[in-house]
């Protein structure tokens, strides 16, 4: 008996001692159990997840294989929907693909599918939160040279030690005072630019889909830690409309850079140049979705040759993490043209029975 006793003290004890979660982390720096995610030193983290549906077409008279950016899963609609590449991510940030049928979906071991003389396909293209695609994040600048909480230790959510840069210098007590400074910048997708460049029988009809932006702090389970910044739309599409936005954005960046910072701050701002987009081709259109708020009004006129861009802002107050959320859309005003070349020359080059390999 006194050796059961015994026996289950010590399991008691194992318990307890499991319950007691501890784990550390730095500002910047790394997440504490998925080293491959960053954050910056007001600890957030941004993610991109989307999720598109794209309507391709193959003009020729013979087949194409389309490959496929593996950074992107895909699923082809038709059939039984069993052409697909998906993949997951493990904590060490190394991602293992499944792809539903190699012979369908590889060629010169490379990830795509095939799309018939003449045929109209729908494909998903999907970034998901297994995959998620990790935004760089600006550290949040200010005139205290550093001088904050660098490191901190939570056990079972709340926060233990850590620990404070200091400042060396002899200066003022008070160093500055806080604001929303924005911690990204949008990056510019063209969809439909690459395709005329090295083919020019596909053609994309038109896509649409959700774009989902997540905002992450650091592990802080009993909220002891709060963070105020502001965010851009995360990803633009070239020429897309974007719309329903979730949560409603705060403002736009000229009403930003023009009017927010100097009446929060109450100080004169030396007037910039309008923000810089690297865009390809086409330029991303501005319209009366993206720059109004619940109201819808008239788009701003662009002139289309300009780089300059107007784009949502959000002012966010962040506890654990957020969801933005909008939808894109784009469709091809262009009529496509189905005539093609000769059949009778194509099948030496490619013969059909290597295409509708099962």
């Amino acid at each position: 008996m006194p050796m059961k006793r015994l026996l289950l003290s010590f399991l008691v004890l194992l318990l307890l001692a499991g319950n007691a979660l501890a784990f550390s982390y730095t500002l910047p720096g790394t997440d504490p159990t998925e080293s491959y995610k960053h954050h910056n030193n007001i600890g957030i983290r941004g993610e991109l997840m989307i999720d598109l549906n794209v309507t391709i077409i193959n003009t020729a008279p013979f087949p194409k294989f389309v490959m496929v950016n593996p950074r992107y899963d895909f699923k082809v609609y038709r059939r039984n929907n069993g052409e697909y590449v998906y993949g997951v991510r493990n904590t060490s940030g190394t991602t293992v693909h499944y792809v539903g049928n190699f012979s369908a979906n590889t060629l010169n071991y490379h990830l795509g599918f095939w799309i018939r003389p003449y045929e109209t396909v729908v494909v998903n293209f999907r970034i998901t939160n297994e995959t998620s695609y990790l935004l760089p994040m600006s550290n949040y600048n200010t005139l205290c040279g550093g001088g904050q909480i660098t490191d901190l230790t939570f056990t079972n959510g709340s926060v233990t030690k850590g620990k404070v840069s200091v400042n060396d210098k002899l200066s003022n007590p008070i160093c500055d005072v806080m604001y929303p400074q924005i911690i990204n910048r949008p990056e510019v997708v063209d969809i439909t630019s690459l395709l005329p460049l090295i083919d020019g029988y596909v053609k994309i009809l038109k896509y649409s889909g959700t774009v989902t932006f997540r905002l992450i702090n650091v592990p802080d389970e009993n909220d002891e830690f709060w963070s105020v910044f502001a965010v851009s739309i995360p990803v633009i599409f070239t020429g897309a409309s974007h719309y329903d936005f979730e949560p409603n954005y705060t403002m736009t960046y000229n009403e930003y850079m023009a009017k927010f910072v100097e009446e929060y701050r109450g100080v004169k701002i030396e007037k910039r140049t309008p923000e810089t987009l690297q865009a390809s081709n086409n330029l991303f259109s501005l319209t009366g979705n993206l720059l109004t708020g619940v109201p819808a009004a008239a788009p701003l006129p662009v002139k289309k040759n300009s780089t300059l861009m107007d784009y949502p802002i959000w002012i966010i107050w962040l506890g654990k993490s957020l969801d933005i959320k909008y939808n894109v859309s784009w469709n091809n005003r262009e009529k496509v043209s189905l005539s093609g070349g000769e059949k009778e020359k194509v099948w030496v080059i490619l013969d059909r029975g290597n295409f509708e390999r099962k």
